[in-house]
């Protein structure tokens, strides 16, 4: 059985997968750049050649986390069935241990990163619409600094 079904072509600012979708596969960037954005429309990242996407709801078995768009190129990528991906793992127990750790890792760190976006985005908000009541965004200002030093590294 061939890992790769298909290759395919998207046009630039393109919807490969929403946010929420079960999933079908993953794919293999041969040229081009995809974008991953939360549901609540944060750009996570960017991938590019010789990466792939769309393997972290296969691993977990959840539907889509994030929801991936071809930027301003068009994009060529080799589509891996759900089901051959998942018979390439089986084979290796050690390597489907570290991918889905590394996986739950990568959600961990996205989720963080939009409640951190959302905190900010109401600080922005409070600051326009009530540039004399100092309480209020202190108090946020206080929130965003425990969340930040609560994910910090010490030693």
């Amino acid at each position: 059985m061939a890992l790769i079904q298909k290759n395919i072509n998207w046009k630039p600012y393109e919807v490969i997968y929403s946010a929420g979708e079960e999933p079908d596969g993953l794919y293999l960037i041969k040229e081009g750049i995809v974008e991953l954005y939360t549901p609540e429309g944060l750009k996570l990242n960017e991938i590019s050649d010789n990466e792939i996407f769309g393997e972290s709801s296969i691993i977990l078995a959840t539907k889509r986390t994030v929801t991936a768009k071809t930027g301003k190129f068009n994009v060529f990528a080799s589509f891996i069935p759900k089901k051959n991906f998942l018979q390439l793992i089986d084979k290796n127990p050690a390597l489907s241990a570290i991918i889905k750790k590394t996986q739950l890792r990568l959600i961990d760190s996205n989720n963080q990163s939009q409640e951190l976006t959302n905190e900010i985005e109401k600080l922005a908000s409070l600051i326009e619409k009530t540039k004399s009541d100092t309480k209020k965004v202190d108090k946020i200002i206080e929130g965003i600094k425990k969340k930040l030093n609560s994910n910090k590294y010490m030693d």
